[in-house]
């Protein structure tokens, strides 16, 4: 079985349809959150989702869209926010209240920022030079929130962060993604170029903050 793993999309359509096209043969879609946020597609990234059947946990942004509670947002991601808030229809607010916290299978845990059973999920970040080993004590882990992506495996087991589709930030502009073949446990960090021109257009229609079409560019 095949099985894609995708984080961070950021409502950002165009990033997002690259990498669907990429996962053809896969049999699964997994993602660690913050489905909107930043950019101007929500709507249609959470019905590429459900079309999909894409099981994904909840992300910090997600959270704060649904809540309109953006306390510790910087001044960007507070705007893209608040315009995701005004946005946003109903069903896709309702969808996003709706993701779990968590997804936990016999082959791996699924959480958006660190692992763990409280609200530290969604904001608490896990950096590739941290420690990772004590997470993947009850088995294989994957997380976003960082937009880093990387993969640490321990005595059998792996600490996987996809990186993010809609808004790298680990030095390269293309989306990222990961694939996990279950009858060998191969694991293959993937990447992949997009029109990033459109989404840029797309944030300066909107309205949205002009940095955020910046770092696409540089992929930070």
């Amino acid at each position: 079985m095949l099985l894609a793993f995708i984080s961070d999309v950021h409502a950002n359509l165009p990033a997002m349809e690259a990498v669907v096209d990429r996962l053809n043969n896969c049999d699964e879609i997994y993602c660690c959150g913050d489905v909107v946020g930043y950019y101007p597609y929500p709507d249609e990234v959470v019905e590429m989702f459900k079309q999909l059947e894409v099981k994904s946990v909840m992300g910090n942004h997600d959270f704060a869209v649904v809540t309109n509670d953006f306390y510790g947002f910087n001044e960007m991601a507070r705007a893209a926010g608040t315009w995701t808030t005004k946005n946003a229809s109903e069903e896709t607010l309702d969808y996003l209240a709706e993701l779990p916290l968590s997804i936990v299978t016999e082959d791996f845990s699924i959480y958006h920022g660190r692992p763990g059973e409280g609200m530290e999920v969604l904001f608490d970040y896990v950096f590739p030079e941290d420690d990772l080993e004590q997470f993947v004590v009850g088995g294989n882990v994957v997380v976003g929130h960082s937009h880093i992506q990387f993969v640490r495996c321990f005595r059998g087991r792996f600490f996987l962060n996809p990186g993010s589709v809609g808004q790298p930030r680990d030095g390269d502009p293309r989306a990222a993604y990961a694939i996990l073949n279950t009858e060998n446990w191969k694991l293959e960090l993937k990447r992949v170029s997009y029109n990033i021109d459109e989404v840029c257009e797309a944030v300066e229609k909107a309205g949205l903050p002009e940095f955020l079409c910046e770092r696409l560019y540089r992929g930070y």
